[in-house]
């Protein structure tokens, strides 16, 4: 097996001899390849597969993982299979109430497909970077991944109109270069491999590609992301940085649960989400550490915060249609651990939480490659944090790509010692 320090090593070897001597097999193209890149050209309309994202990319990824007879990531594997139960006890009502008030068995399902669609393209991702660390080139091919992403994928949601929060789409195209959809979250690995890993014209392209999107996108959690990478890029060591800056991120909601009415002054975006946790957590409380399970709405139709007009987040349900109630009833509280935590309570949330803790990377890989992977375990870590990753289509398949690399990156330098 290739060692990780012959990996830091070829990532200096010119593309075109990396295609010629490590492309990857009839498997990879038609089974993992071809849903990742339909991921990455769809961008936010992945949406209009619908049903479909079941059979590409989770089906075809579930049997590209099976085909490659790989182990699944451990832990994951539990923490899915433990939501799996939970859905079922939801489905005949068996979980405790809380303050939710409405229920639908469809919503179980849809729901689960999610978490069980981040667990299939992790596996996956898992199989596909073993057998590329093996070759010494995990980025191979990502040229295709950054046009798809960052060319294809906005193009196509300025074709379909796609707005975020009333913006006009090409306004939204721009800022959606800084947000963690599929798309972004792909192309950040390949962007952030280049920084790290190269000491050529690619090294610095990547950096200026990092700075533009941080420039052009209003949104806080990729300047964030940007922040990290010059941290990292400065000298101070990357395990440290993302540990230093998850804790930091942690401690500073913890802090704001206690001040939402002050919070939501400031900035009602941040204010409204911390009111989600809350809720979140009262919901915990009153199920005694157990969690609603699946089928019941997140948030509130209403929120009365002191000192502001009542904040009415969902339609009168007088008013919209059986579909409609299915997607409200799915809407996350956009923190996939807390979501974690209220559905399948305090179980369910050490697992999800030990999950992505064994992606972190270790400290015996080479240098280079220990800090891309840091700035990937950010990314997963962040996106996670503040967005319904593991409840939304749009950003399940980039980000289970990624966790699936730093797994089979631990599991070859296990096998190297």
């Amino acid at each position: 097996m290739t060692s990780t320090a012959t990996l830091s090593r070829r990532m200096d070897v010119r593309p075109v001899n990396l295609v010629r001597s490590h492309a990857p097999d009839v498997l990879d193209y038609t089974l993992f390849l071809s849903g990742i890149w339909l991921a990455c050209g769809l961008a936010i309309s992945l949406r209009l597969l619908g049903p479909f994202f079941v059979v590409i990319p989770v089906g075809a990824c579930l049997a590209y993982a099976v085909l490659s007879q790989t182990i699944p990531p451990r832990l994951l594997s539990v923490y899915t299979a433990f939501c799996l139960l939970i859905a079922l006890l939801s489905r005949y009502r068996l979980m405790p109430e809380s303050w939710q008030v409405h229920f639908l068995q469809e919503a179980v399902i849809r729901q689960i497909v999610p978490i069980v669609g981040f667990f299939a393209v992790a596996w996956a991702s898992k199989a596909y970077f073993r057998r590329r660390l093996m070759n010494g080139n995990p980025f191979w091919g990502a040229a295709v991944f950054l046009f798809l992403s960052l060319v294809v994928g906005p193009a196509v949601m300025y074709q379909q109109s796609v707005q975020y929060q009333g913006a006009s789409p090409a306004a939204t195209t721009l800022i959606l270069y800084g947000s963690l959809i599929n798309s972004i979250a792909i192309a950040v690995f390949f962007i952030t491999g280049s920084i790290f890993l190269t000491n050529d014209w690619r090294r610095y392209g990547g950096i200026l590609l990092i700075l533009g999107f941080a420039l052009v996108s209003p949104l806080v959690q990729f300047k964030v992301l940007a922040v990290t990478i010059a941290i990292i890029l400065s000298g101070v060591p990357g395990r440290l940085t993302v540990a230093a800056l998850a804790a930091a991120v942690t401690a500073a909601y913890a802090v704001g649960l206690n001040f939402v009415p002050q919070t939501f002054a400031l900035d009602p975006n941040s204010g409204i989400r911390l009111a989600f946790i809350s809720d979140a957590l009262a919901s915990v409380a009153d199920t005694y550490g157990i969690g609603i399970g699946f089928g019941k709405e997140s948030v509130r139709w209403r929120y009365e915060i002191p000192g502001f007009v009542d904040f009415t987040f969902l339609p009168d349900t007088r008013n919209i249609t059986h579909a409609r109630m299915l997607e409200i009833l799915s809407t996350g509280i956009h923190n996939s651990f807390f979501q974690a935590l209220l559905r399948t309570g305090v179980i369910g949330f050490i697992l999800i939480v030990s999950a992505i803790l064994a992606a972190f990377p270790p400290r015996r890989l080479p240098c280079g490659v220990r800090n891309h992977a840091s700035v990937v375990f950010f990314t997963i870590f962040l996106a996670m944090f503040v967005n319904p990753v593991l409840e939304s289509p749009i950003q399940i398949v980039g980000i289970a790509f990624a966790y699936g690399y730093l797994i089979a990156l631990r599991a070859s330098a296990r096998a190297e010692n």
